[in-house]
C-alpha cells in the first residue's frame, strides 16, 4: 500500500513540475508573442513616413513606452563620416525622478492597445526636454577605440554596462580615454546623464543600415533602476535593425530633399541670370533711346524756366515738365543700376558714418514730415569691406522707404551693433518704421523687381538693395508687424583684423 501511494504521489508531483514547467512555458510564449506583435506595430508605424526628425522620435519613444521596450530613456547618436564622430542626434526620457513618477502613474490609469499609442506617438514629435538639450551637445571622436559609444561603432555589438559592486568590476567597466561614458568621476557625458557617474548603468546597441553601422542607441533605467537584461537587449537589438533601416532611409530621403532645393535654388538663380542679362541688354538700348532725347527735353525745359518771369503763368507748366524729366531720368538710373554688374570699388567702411551721411541726405524731409528719429550705434562696430556709393544708396533707399510707409509721422529707429555668428563678426544694422507694416500677402515678392504696391513706382527700391547686400556677401530680413510698422535687417560681413 506504501509502494502504491509513493508511486501515486510521485505521478502527482511529476504532473504538477510538468504543469509548472508547461505554464511557464505559456508564460513565455505569450510574452513572446506580445513582445513579436509590438514590434510588428512598431516597425509598420515606421513605415508610415519617411521624415526623418519624425522617424528618429518614434523609435525612442517606443523604446522607452510601457508597452513598448520599456526603457526609462532612450538616446540616439548618429555617425558623422564627414568628421569621422559621433554627434548626439536627439534623446526621449523624463528630465528627473519626479516627471518619470507623473508618467508612470498617469500611463498605469489608462489602459491603450499597442496601436493607439503608436498613433499617440506619431502626432507628438516635438521634444524640448533638457535631456535632448544635453545629447545633441554630445560629440566623440571615433578615434577613441575605448569609449562604450565608440566601440559599440567599430566592433558593431552591443554592450550592457551594470552597476560595479566592486573596485575589480570597476576597473574593467573604465574607459581609458575618450568619452569615459559610465566610468570614473569627470566624464562629460556620464556626469551629464547620470546622477552619479560611479553607479550609471546602461546599455548600447548598434544602429545597423545596409551593411554598416550608422549610430548608436543608448539606454538606461535611470529612475527605476531595473537592471538591463540580455534578453532586454536582444529584444531592442530586434527593434534597432528595422528600425536603422528606417532612419537610414530616412537620412538619404533628407539628403535628396536637400539636393533637390540645391538644384531648385541653382536652376532659379541660372533663370534669374539670363533674365537679368536679356533685361540687362534691352533696357541699356531703351535707356540710350529715352535718354538722348529725354536730355534735350530737359535742358531746353530749364533754359525756358529761367528765362520766364517768377509769376508768369506758363511757370508752373515748365516746372512740371522739368520734374517730370528728373521723375523719367530716375526710373532709368534705377533700371541700369539693377540690371548692370557695376565694378565695386572696395575699402572699409564705418557704417556708422554712411549711415549718418545717408540721414543727412533727407534730413529736411524728415524734420518737415514730423518724423522722429532715434540713432542706437554702439561704441565699437568693426569695419566692413564695401563699396561707399552702394551701401550709402542701399542705406538711404531704406530710409526713404521707411519715411513713405510713415506718411509723414511716426518713429525711425536706427540701430547698428556688431554680431557674432558661427564664429564668424558681422555688423548689424536694423532700420524700423512705426508704420502700417507689409501686406503680408506681398510680404513674399517685396524683393522681386518691378513689383509695387503704390502708385508711381517702379518697384525697384527694395531689389536694388537685396542686391547690393547679397553682391556684399550679407544678408537681408525683414520683421513684418502688420499696422504696427517693419524692421529690416542687413547683415554684412566685418572686416576681419589682421593678428599683430
Amino acid at each position: 500500500m506504501l509502494l502504491t501511494m509513493a508511486n501515486q504521489m510521485s505521478c502527482a508531483i511529476e504532473n504538477a513540475m510538468t504543469q509548472s514547467e508547461i505554464s511557464l512555458m505559456e508564460q513565455d510564449h505569450n510574452r513572446r508573442v506580445k513582445q513579436l506583435s509590438t514590434l510588428l506595430e512598431l516597425n509598420k508605424a515606421l513605415l508610415t513616413t519617411v521624415h526623418f526628425e519624425r522617424i528618429v522620435h518614434m523609435t525612442l519613444t517606443a523604446i522607452t513606452m510601457g508597452d513598448g521596450l520599456g526603457f526609462n530613456r532612450a538616446m540616439l547618436f548618429l555617425v558623422d563620416e564627414k568628421n569621422h564622430a559621433l554627434a548626439g542626434t536627439m534623446a526621449v526620457g523624463p528630465n528627473n525622478a519626479e516627471e518619470a513618477g507623473e508618467i508612470w502613474s498617469a500611463l498605469s490609469q489608462r489602459k491603450r492597445d499597442t496601436s493607439k499609442l503608436i498613433a499617440q506617438i506619431e502626432s507628438s514629435t516635438e521634444n524640448h526636454s533638457v535631456l535632448n538639450f544635453i545629447v545633441k551637445g554630445i560629440q566623440i571622436a571615433m578615434e577613441h577605440e575605448q569609449c562604450i559609444l565608440s566601440r559599440t561603432v567599430l566592433e558593431g555589438r552591443p554592450f550592457n554596462i551594470r552597476f560595479p559592486h566592486d573596485k575589480e568590476e570597476w576597473l574593467q567597466t573604465r574607459c581609458e580615454r575618450g568619452c569615459h561614458l559610465g566610468s570614473e568621476v569627470g566624464c562629460y557625458v556620464s556626469e551629464h546623464l547620470s546622477r552619479d557617474p560611479k553607479i550609471y548603468a546602461f546599455a548600447t546597441v548598434p544602429l545597423w543600415g545596409k551593411g554598416k553601422v550608422i549610430g548608436v542607441i543608448l539606454v538606461d533605467n535611470l529612475y527605476n533602476r531595473n537592471p538591463i537584461t540580455e534578453e532586454d537587449i536582444g529584444y531592442l537589438t530586434m527593434f534597432s535593425s528595422q528600425a536603422g533601416l528606417a532612419i537610414e532611409n530616412a537620412m538619404l530621403y533628407r539628403n535628396l530633399e536637400e539636393v533637390h532645393q540645391q538644384l531648385k535654388e541653382a536652376q532659379t538663380f541660372l533663370v534669374h541670370q539670363e533674365k537679368m542679362a536679356a533685361l540687362g541688354e534691352l533696357s541699356t538700348s531703351i535707356a540710350h533711346e529715352i535718354r538722348n532725347p529725354l536730355v534735350s527735353i530737359g535742358g531746353f525745359a530749364r533754359r525756358l524756366d529761367r528765362t520766364l518771369p517768377a509769376d508768369a503763368p506758363e511757370k508752373r507748366y515748365t516746372r512740371t515738365i522739368v520734374k517730370e524729366v528728373e521723375r523719367v531720368e530716375k526710373i532709368l538710373s534705377d533700371i541700369l543700376t539693377y540690371t548692370h554688374e557695376e565694378a565695386m570699388v572696395l575699402k572699409e567702411l564705418d557704417l556708422r558714418e554712411v549711415m549718418e551721411e545717408s540721414l543727412s541726405m533727407i534730413s529736411e524731409k524728415l524734420r518737415s514730415g514730423g518724423i522722429e528719429i532715434a540713432k542706437e550705434f554702439s561704441e565699437k562696430v568693426p569695419g566692413v569691406k564695401g563699396d561707399y556709393y552702394q551701401i550709402k544708396q542701399a542705406f538711404f533707399n531704406l530710409i526713404n522707404n521707411a519715411c513713405e510707409s510713415m506718411d509723414r509721422k511716426g518713429k525711425l529707429s536706427v540701430r547698428i551693433h556688431p554680431l557674432s555668428k558661427n564664429g564668424s563678426s558681422f555688423v548689424r544694422v536694423e532700420v524700423e518704421d512705426t508704420g502700417a507694416g507689409i501686406d503680408p500677402e506681398a510680404l513674399h515678392h517685396i524683393f522681386n523687381p518691378f513689383y509695387t504696391t503704390k502708385d508711381n513706382r517702379l518697384g525697384l527700391g527694395l531689389p536694388i538693395i537685396h542686391k547690393i547686400v547679397t553682391t556684399h556677401q550679407g544678408q537681408i530680413e525683414v520683421n513684418n508687424h502688420p499696422g504696427r510698422g517693419a524692421t529690416f535687417i542687413l547683415t554684412l560681413p566685418a572686416r576681419e583684423e589682421k593678428q599683430k
